[in-house]
């Protein structure tokens, strides 16, 4: 289980204070009642948004927290996501989102490891749902991790475009954070947002390829036996009478 690193401190931090396992405890249990994957995925981005409104709320956060569209550098972050989550992010590609394949594969290469996925350039961070604008192509049903990104001060601060993560004031979301971690404990899987979305994709094109393999085999064992029936057919017409 690959618990997003904050949301990990956070929850050892506070996981024997009631007022915040209990969320924990609630969102495990409220998530197995969920059937659908999507659904499942919406379902945590809300509640993580709702926690969020808490805090970014605060009149000081409001005017000190520069986030916004364009400002794109935890963007060139390792994200982690549930497999509700990628599946969500496929069903988005499927219904016409662009993505850049080639550097999906790049990233994916680093799997789950931070220290290979920050020798990557700047450049070849990017994530994959990121516009040349800056903006993101999925906000809405971005994941939760991207939910709880956020600084208080300058932009600059988030920046990665030298070996790894600056120094930050980040945002305490710990509501989010427990909440988070709840989805965590009930996914099937959890990994790096490139290496997810490559593993499922790639799962999803071989299971493809077998549906194929065998409705090719179905047709052809439906040819062979209209073939003999045909052949069978011809036996009885051209069959000697009896005398």
């Amino acid at each position: 289980m690959n618990v997003p690193a904050i949301a990990k401190s956070t929850f050892e931090l506070l996981k024997n204070q009631p007022e915040f396992s209990s969320i924990t405890q609630t969102i495990i249990k409220s998530l197995k009642k969920i059937k659908n994957n999507f659904e499942k995925a919406r379902f945590i981005h809300n509640v993580v948004d709702e926690y969020n409104k808490e805090v970014f709320s605060h009149p000081l956060l409001m005017e000190f927290v520069p986030c916004k569209s364009g400002c794109s550098a935890c963007c060139h972050t390792q994200v982690s996501v549930t497999t509700e989550e990628a599946e969500l992010l496929i069903h988005h590609i499927d219904n016409g989102v662009d993505i850049n394949y080639e550097l999906l594969s790049l990233q994916s290469e680093a799997q789950n490891n931070a220290e290979n996925y920050y020798k990557l350039s700047y450049q070849e961070r990017a994530c994959v749902f990121l516009s040349e604008k800056g903006a993101c192509k999925v906000y809405k049903d971005r994941p939760s991790v991207c939910r709880t990104n956020a600084v208080i001060g300058e932009a600059s601060q988030c920046a990665t475009n030298t070996s790894g993560p600056g120094p930050q004031r980040l945002v305490k979301t710990s509501k989010a954070d427990m909440a988070i971690v709840g989805a965590y404990c009930v996914t099937a899987e959890s990994g790096a947002l490139p290496y997810m979305l490559a593993k499922l994709l790639k799962e999803r094109n071989q299971l493809e390829n077998i549906n194929a393999l065998q409705s090719l085999v179905n047709k052809l064992k439906n040819k062979k036996s209209e073939s003999n029936n045909r052949l069978n057919n011809s036996k009885n017409v051209f069959k000697d009478p009896q005398i």
